[in-house]
């Protein structure tokens, strides 16, 4: 079969797997499902940040291999990092409550979602030939970044939905999160350095995320509403509201009505 498959590049396609998942969960009509698609998209970071080090451990490895790790590697994250995150804003964006409150909204939080994308696919594009040139200069691992990671979007997206729960916001954080993935889009193409953490730095960064976790299980969960639009009643349009708890349900006050009363129950 065309390709690799040893363990050096298993990380790497499990990253992209669970990024797929986390797809499906942006739009799924399951309860909780944004919580599901943030929890898939740090579970894909994770991986990401320890398949070159994996990769590394295999002496033997052949030329083309080496390139193949390279290509695979931004192939996965412009899915996991790029298109992921953009559709997570672009549902939110596409909600019913954020599109009657804000009419040409939606078309701008579209158009940063699209400009992000493009800033990560340059990113990654530059990285590669990059990292190309370096090999064949060196074999020692890469100290230093040029511009922001695009990995970065998985650590930092979920803490704008934190934010948005706990400053007591009733509405999906969509201004801050097209906010930061403008800003993110264009760090991730500004050529500043940035070392690249340590084993330790990456323990770190495990430890803030597995708080994010926390923090968005045990809090309440943006979860689906049905809504009419009353312009077209036979196309119901969905929004999201924070709730931890299960809605009781309601009671149907004609139907009591309708319930025969006996004499004995009148007297009483």
């Amino acid at each position: 079969m065309l390709g690799v498959y040893n363990y050096t590049v298993i990380l790497t396609y499990l990253g992209m797997l669970f990024s797929f998942a986390g797809i499906h969960f942006v739009f799924s009509e399951m309860d909780r499902s944004f919580i599901l698609a943030l929890l898939c998209l740090m579970i894909s970071a994770v991986m990401d940040m320890f398949d070159g080090k994996v990769a590394s451990t295999k002496k033997d490895r052949t030329p083309s291999e080496k390139l193949f790790g390279i290509q695979i590697d931004s192939m996965a994250d412009i899915i996991s990092y790029g298109v992921f995150p953009s559709l997570i804003v672009y549902k939110l964006a596409t909600l019913s409550e954020f599109k009657s409150a804000h009419p040409s909204g939606k078309y701008v939080v579209i158009c940063i979602c699209a400009a992000y994308l493009l800033c990560a696919l340059i990113r990654l594009s530059y990285f590669n030939v990059e990292e190309m040139e370096r090999q064949t200069q060196t074999d020692e691992c890469r100290h230093e970044y040029r511009g922001l990671p695009v990995t970065s979007i998985a650590l930092i997206l979920p803490f704008v939905f934190i934010v948005s729960y706990f400053s007591g916001s009733s509405e999906p954080p969509v201004v801050p999160c097209a906010f930061l993935l403008a800003v993110m889009g264009l760090a991730f193409i500004t050529p500043f350095k940035l070392i690249k953490p340590l084993f330790i730095g990456k323990i770190i960064m495990i430890i803030i995320g597995l708080m994010e976790l926390v923090l968005l299980l045990c809090g309440k969960a943006y979860i689906r509403e049905s809504k009419t639009d009353h312009n077209n009643p036979s196309a119901p349009q969905q929004s999201l509201i924070w709730d931890s708890k299960v809605q009781p349900e309601t009671v149907d006050e004609a139907a009591l009505e309708q319930i025969p009363v006996t004499e004995a129950e009148v007297e009483n």
